[in-house]
């Protein structure tokens, strides 16, 4: 039998993978990319997919995530085990890219919309790692300092 708080997590994580708030914005069209579990340990929050991660639907599936997953040291299995582990970008969508290199920021619609909501239900919780500037100036506010 699942637990009112399971379901509610559940509800609330098929409600954000369905998210279509700022499809407008979106050059490949919304596809939300996020792991959890309410069982999960470790958040990690970063910036948003890039166009592999659009293509696969995996997140950090490219070559940053291979650096990601060398400094922090789990195994490609246990990186992806969402009881585990949750990941959760800023923006849950490919932002498209800059005309001036690089990919836009993070669509500012997904952190307010999901964050609060999402963070509520992770209850088991032990360290966030926030990798990159819009997720530390989100998440730590006045606290934010140059890295």
């Amino acid at each position: 039998m699942v637990t009112p708080a399971l379901d509610s997590f559940a509800q609330v994580l098929e409600q954000a993978r369905a998210c279509k708030a700022c499809a407008e914005h979106l050059p490949l069209g919304p596809r939300p990319v996020l792991r959890a579990a309410a069982t999960a340990r470790l958040l990690i929050i970063d910036q948003a997919p890039g166009t592999k991660v659009h293509e696969t639907g995996i997140p950090w599936n490219d070559p940053s995530g291979n650096r990601l997953r060398a400094w922090l040291d789990p195994d490609r299995d246990t990186f992806y085990d969402e009881n585990r582990i949750a990941i959760m970008p800023m923006g849950f969508c490919y932002p498209g890219r800059n005309p001036k290199g690089g990919d836009n920021p993070p669509r500012p619609e997904c952190a307010p919309l999901w964050h609060q909501r999402l963070l509520a239900l992770l209850p088991e919780l032990q360290l966030t790692q926030l990798v990159g500037g819009y997720a530390q100036k989100y998440h730590l506010g006045a606290r934010n300092k140059k890295t």
